[in-house]
């Protein structure tokens, strides 16, 4: 009877011994939500302005601002670490696809008939 005792008693301890901690919570899931200095190029000419994306949950809008005015952001979609997202310039609209990595993102804009560009951005 005491060796079962013995026995259990180190099958106990040893199980308790062999569970490691508990896993650790997945990261949360990726938002491109936030305040970007960025850098683009259109038709030869670099421009500089921030672009600012709000919202949570999928429902995201945003604002590009600079020296030429603010164009509003709308359509977003995020797909993993891709955004792509269009703004209304008026006579054209301008269509952003974008990966974001680390603190940042490149990308690149289709003004349809007028041409493209390239974007890049860093979080503020």
């Amino acid at each position: 009877m005491k060796r079962l005792a013995t026995t259990l008693a180190l099958g106990l301890i040893i199980a308790a011994c062999s569970s490691g901690p508990p896993e650790p919570p997945p990261p949360p899931p990726f938002t491109p939500a936030g305040a970007f200095d960025i850098s683009m190029n259109v038709m030869g000419m670099e421009l500089a302005g921030t672009m600012t994306i709000a919202g949570a949950d999928g429902a995201f809008s945003g604002t590009l601002e600079t020296p030429q005015g603010p164009l509003a952001l709308t359509d977003f979609v995020v797909d993993g670490m891709e955004v792509t997202c269009v703004g209304d310039a008026g006579q054209f609209t301008i269509a952003f696809a974008l990966t974001f990595e680390g603190d940042g993102f490149t990308g690149a804009m289709d003004l349809g008939d007028i041409g493209g560009g390239t974007i890049t951005g860093t979080k503020r």
